[in-house]
């Protein structure tokens, strides 16, 4: 049967040729050198590939390796043990990332991975001994990290940021008044926070495990929180609540900014209205950054953006050089200079990964403890 099956596909792939040929007009040409043709082009095309492949393939191993040794270093250098190494890498399961030495250096994307370690835990249904074992553990990195206290100027990420004696107002899902005036955090650990309040003073209706209730409070230097938690245990004036990373703040401003005098560089990706824009797509223009925060940046140039413009940015800190970053123009004033007027434009950060926002801030706040050093 194979036999009779080779002959009849090499007829048909014969007949299909030709008929390729005289479409082409290479009917003059003898099929077999055709062929030949087609099958060098055809193997050049798959050794290409396999090279691309490869290069490809070892890029990547150059940079997890890389990655891998940053990583290393970062852990030596903060002192984790073995037992706390092998956790952040367990974290890590949670954080699709090539570059696992970010957990280590954004508060954003620790919390993220730690509150999903803890609820896989509990959906598990951890018994108590080891749900005390993770937490001293997850305490020991957290405090090493260097996340156990955020800066007052520094947003919270989680509830698990939230300071010991902080207080609030306790609301019932459905209430707007409260319905215990004041509480505060006495307790914390990676699974729970404990809120207490005078049980002799506030009128309370009986709080149940698994009920939602809202916390509400006010941090200093910073803004209104409300956060939805989940009711773990209650007792005559206590409540022991499970953490939460969603965070809801209310602040006209969220990031605390600087004034700086820093070289920019930035091209206009995208403008509404590119007949009145007297600036190219793709252009690259410079300037200077006159404030940053983590939210966005100002910056003066000799020629004028139009609100709603988007922008790549560039620019260099001590903490490192950030390119790429998109921006979208808010809006542009007029500046005065010695001897020339610069147009000052507002941008607002968009899309930022929180690894390089969290460096922003960083450098945010230790340029303002310095000049504070000053005064």
């Amino acid at each position: 049967m194979k036999r009779t099956i080779l002959p009849v596909v090499l007829l048909s792939v014969s007949a299909n040729a030709e008929s390729l040929l005289s479409q082409i007009g290479w009917e003059g040409a003898p099929l077999q050198v055709i062929l030949g043709i087609l099958v060098l082009v055809g193997a050049a095309v798959i050794v290409l590939s396999l090279i691309y492949v490869r290069k490809r393939f070892a890029q990547r191993e150059d940079t997890l390796e890389v990655a891998e040794r940053l990583f290393d270093q970062a852990c030596d250098r903060i002192g984790l043990t073995a037992s706390e190494k092998s956790k952040v890498r367990q974290l890590l399961r949670h954080e699709n990332t090539l570059q696992p030495q970010v957990i280590l250096q954004s508060v954003s994307v620790f919390e993220k991975c730690v509150e999903a370690e803890v609820e896989q835990l509990l959906a598990q249904h951890a018994p108590g001994e080891l749900q005390r074992e993770e937490d001293a553990l997850l305490s020991s990195i957290r405090r090493k990290v260097g996340f156990l206290h955020l800066p007052l100027e520094h947003p919270l990420v989680s509830t698990r940021n939230i300071a010991l004696g902080q207080a609030g107002s306790v609301f019932g899902t459905n209430h707007r008044i409260p319905i215990i005036q004041r509480a505060v955090v006495v307790e914390r650990n990676e699974f729970t926070f404990v809120l207490q309040y005078d049980a002799d003073k506030e009128d309370v209706f009986q709080i149940t495990p698994g009920s939602a209730l809202k916390f509400a409070f006010a941090r200093q230097n910073d803004g209104l929180y409300g956060v939805q938690v989940r009711v773990a245990k209650a007792d005559a004036g206590i409540i022991e609540v499970r953490h939460t990373v969603d965070v809801r703040r209310n602040q006209l401003r969220q990031f605390l900014r600087i004034e700086v005098n820093l070289p920019l560089k930035l091209r206009l990706l995208k403008t509404d209205d590119r007949d009145k824009s007297e600036i190219r797509r793709g252009e690259i223009l410079e300037g200077k950054i006159a404030d940053i925060s983590g939210g966005g940046l100002s910056f003066l140039s000799e020629r004028s953006l139009r609100a709603g413009d988007i922008v790549s940015v560039g620019f260099s800190l001590p903490s490192g050089t950030f390119t790429g970053l998109p921006c979208k123009i808010l809006r542009i004033g007029l500046q005065e200079g010695k001897t020339k007027t610069f147009f000052r434009h507002h941008a607002q950060f968009v899309g930022l990964e929180p690894r390089k926002r969290d460096a922003i801030v960083k450098y945010v706040f230790d340029k303002q403890r310095q000049l504070n050093q000053w005064r």
